[in-house]
């Protein structure tokens, strides 16, 4: 479930593969776009660990999953680019309007319920928008726990284009025997490794 609404763009991946990856994978790793005479894009570097599986999904866009196809705990890293639907400039605005979008969405969802939602100034990027938010959804697992799914993302404006977006989101499902202490680490090693890249 993305964090923000928005407009995804058809990306070209770099060249990099799963097989290609060094054992650890600790290679950093590129989402980017051209369109006409501009070129956009950026890189982050994701966890170490051969379980970590890249992949692609939507229209090219880039995930790299663990544990995929599990619904007791598995995690995904998602990275993309958008066309915010406001400016984010001032990031107050665009901070309201991710808050008022996902709070709209979940309101009357089916299949889960806002537990904890944040959205704030990235503390080390003033151009970025940092979201947590926690679902419990609504059907336990078949055992009886409570089933959650959380993701920390950063929502970033292009410091070049008004209608370039990049969105980076660490998601982890899991049930309450699974819930991580360490997650908020985890998720923001990755997202802090995101680089921006524009020509």
């Amino acid at each position: 479930m993305p964090p923000a609404a928005r407009t995804v763009f058809f990306l070209l991946l770099a060249t990099q593969t799963a097989a290609g990856w060094a054992a650890q994978h600790t290679e950093s790793l590129r989402v980017g776009y051209t369109e006409r005479d501009r070129a956009f894009g950026f890189t982050f570097t994701p966890p170490a660990g051969k379980d970590w599986k890249q992949d692609k999904w939507g229209s090219g866009n880039l995930s790299v999953d663990w544990n995929a196809g599990s619904t007791t705990d598995s995690r995904k890293i998602e990275a993309y680019m958008t066309r915010p639907d406001v400016p984010t400039s001032p990031l107050s605005g665009y901070i309201e309007n991710i808050r008022r979008k996902l709070e709209q969405d979940f309101s009357n969802s089916p299949v889960a319920t806002i537990n904890h939602l944040q959205v704030s100034e990235y503390p080390t990027d003033k151009r970025c928008a940092g979201i947590h938010l926690r679902l419990e959804l609504r059907q336990p697992a078949a055992d009886g726990q409570r089933q959650w799914a959380e993701q920390y993302t950063l929502s970033c404006g292009s410091p070049r284009y008004a209608d370039v977006g990049y969105e980076l989101r660490y998601f982890h499902r899991y049930t309450d025997a699974h819930r991580d202490p360490n997650l908020q680490a985890k998720a923001e090693q990755v997202l802090g490794s995101m680089r921006i890249e524009e020509d």
